[in-house]
């Protein structure tokens, strides 16, 4: 009975040394892992989670887009499977999500061989950095020539009035 109890009180203890180990073990290991790149140098600078559980990298590739080096944007989801990604020119370094769902990103950009300069971009929620409407621009150019027209107008009526007086 005594030799029971011992083997009782032996299990019971060692049960009880052990949670604590097998509770580091589990929380030590990797729910996931996954590699981007290609061929060529890629680097990632800065990482964010995003809204929706997943996340967003920034840094800057050599494997794709048009240049050298390009800032290269990431978007993955909660299990790390690439979602999209879009290259800009430059190295990116910084990263934060906007409170519309889209990016920015601070890196630089060359100029010349051997000269950058600071850039920021903003994208919108796919990455996209948005253009200049170009269908803008017929009416902003229409509208400030009628201002001109106007302001010449005025401009002369005014000089005849004060000729005549």
């Amino acid at each position: 009975m005594l030799s029971k109890r011992l083997f009782l009180a032996s299990v019971v203890l060692f049960v009880l040394l052990s949670l604590p180990l097998i509770s580091l073990v589990g929380a030590s290991s990797e729910m996931w892992s996954q590699t981007y790149g290609g061929a060529s140098s890629d680097s990632a600078e800065a990482m964010v989670q995003t809204s929706d559980g997943g996340y967003a990298l920034a840094g800057y590739t050599t494997s794709f887009g048009a240049g050298r080096y390009d800032f290269w944007l990431v978007k993955t989801d909660a299990s790390g499977s690439m979602e999209w990604n879009r290259t800009y020119g430059g190295f990116a370094y910084a990263l934060v999500e906007t409170p519309d769902g889209g990016y920015a990103l601070a890196g630089y950009a060359p100029i010349d061989a051997g000269t950058y300069d600071f850039w920021l971009a903003k994208t919108d929620e796919y990455g996209i950095i948005p253009e200049f409407p170009s269908w803008i621009i017929l009416p902003l150019l229409i509208t400030a020539s009628l201002v001109i027209i106007i302001c010449k107008q005025k401009l002369t009526q005014k000089r005849q009035n004060s000729n005549h007086i």
